[in-house]
């Protein structure tokens, strides 16, 4: 059964709602009726109730913010010579981990002047709802009538039979989700020229250079916990690029000096995050697990605090598979930087950083194999979102170039 959580029209029938959107058509990439909805979107997140409990609704509406869209059109401008229009009807399937990360890709395709149709998680979410009212609140006010009436969000089951309808009409399908889950959709047709763009599983890694964390004051040091922290624990260490591994790189001397001043940091400040009774047993399971498995030597820190650390020899895919998350973390000590390379696979995206130099970060990416890091930011940046995302320009996927020959 499909549940529309926002439409602008009141027609219960999914099929009649995905013919309208086709007749209405697309808007102009980047017009003023879609920086107008997005900016104005924007303003009411910031004065959501919500925003002091769910500080990523914060960063939501901080992203497309006035000045935020200006810095995208202008990262998206036209190639020369060529005219860029809007894909079409975009299918959005929003990921269950991270509940706004919907409106990210929403909101681009709205800049990009698509149609849309998002397919949200069946969980509770206070911030999804929140979201959902603006529009609700929108609407009630006469208020983006282009925007909003080219705008579908539901849920339902999964149900193939309610996707591959959905799939029928869109000229993109973008996918957030497990491995599984994108199998899944993948088996389920396109029209022959739509796109799909996929986000399956994949890590977040972090490495630290002990004598860079030496070098910082005490006084500095409460201010680097707390980004780290934040990379870490927010959305419970489920977001794709939320560090499960910590490579320490150095000496061991200098390595156990520096743990000892992180971990305390981080303890100190990871109190004001929730830590619900599943998420414990869960990094508590996790742990012995692992280290059953001999892939861990010792478990430091106790099981009721954030986060826990597991000291292993190595890490790689196969470990942060089996590591769920829930703020347990695997450390492992490493002489350089380099020898991170052959620990990291394809599935590992984003690598969170503190204390190397530019050209040492290049030589670690020159000597990668497959498809392994598409993401490097320093401590406290994992979660942003940015346009290009798993190495891909959402641009290209949400917008099409039309092809102007010269006389």
């Amino acid at each position: 059964m499909t549940t529309f959580l926002f439409s602008s029209s009141g027609d219960s029938d999914l099929g009649a709602q995905l013919k309208r959107l086709r007749a209405l058509g697309t808007l102009q990439p980047f017009s003023p009726a879609v920086t107008e909805f997005v900016g104005d979107f924007s303003r009411r997140v910031l004065k959501l109730p919500q925003l002091r409990a769910h500080p990523e609704l914060a960063t939501l509406a901080h992203w497309f913010r006035s000045a935020g869209v200006a810095h995208l059109e202008r990262r998206a401008s036209a190639v020369e010579g060529n005219r860029i229009l809007a894909r079409g009807l975009v299918f959005h399937l929003a990921p269950a981990n991270v509940d706004v990360l919907f409106a990210y890709a929403w909101l681009m395709s709205v800049l990009s002047g698509n149609t849309n149709v998002a397919r949200l998680s069946q969980k509770p979410s206070a911030q999804r709802d929140a979201l959902i009212g603006i529009l609700g609140a929108m609407r009630a006010e006469g208020l983006h009538a282009q925007v909003l009436e080219r705008t579908i969000l539901l849920t339902y089951p999964h149900d193939n039979a309610i996707t591959a309808k959905i799939s029928s009409y869109c000229h993109a399908r973008i996918v957030w989700g497990g491995d599984a889950t994108v199998r899944t959709i993948r088996a389920i047709p396109l029209p022959p020229l739509a796109v799909e763009l996929a986000f399956p599983d994949r890590f977040g890694v972090a490495a630290i250079s002990a004598r860079a964390l030496d070098a910082v004051g005490d006084g500095d040091l409460p201010s680097l916990a707390r980004r780290f922290a934040n990379d870490v624990l927010w959305f419970g260490q489920q977001a794709c690029s939320s560090p499960r591994c910590l490579y320490w790189i150095g000496d061991h001397e200098t390595i156990a000096r520096g743990k000892a001043r992180l971990w305390r940091a981080v303890s100190e400040d990871a109190s004001r995050f929730e830590d619900e009774t599943a998420a414990l047993m869960s990094r508590v399971t996790d742990a012995h697990l692992l280290a059953a498995l001999g892939h861990a030597s010792t478990i430091d820190g106790g099981f009721s605090s954030l986060p826990i650390r597991l000291q292993a020899g190595s890490s790689d895919g196969e470990v942060r598979e089996l590591q769920s998350g829930n703020g347990l973390v695997v450390e492992v000590e490493l002489a350089s930087l380099d020898e991170v390379g052959a620990q990291l696979d394809d599935r590992d995206q984003t690598l969170v950083q503190f204390g190397f130099e530019p050209v040492e970060i290049d030589a670690l990416l020159a000597q990668l194999r497959g498809r392994a890091i598409d993401r490097v930011v320093p401590f406290g940046r994992a979660l942003d979102f940015h346009h290009v995302w798993d190495g891909t320009d959402l641009f290209s996927v949400l917008r099409r170039q039309v092809t102007l020959a010269s006389v």
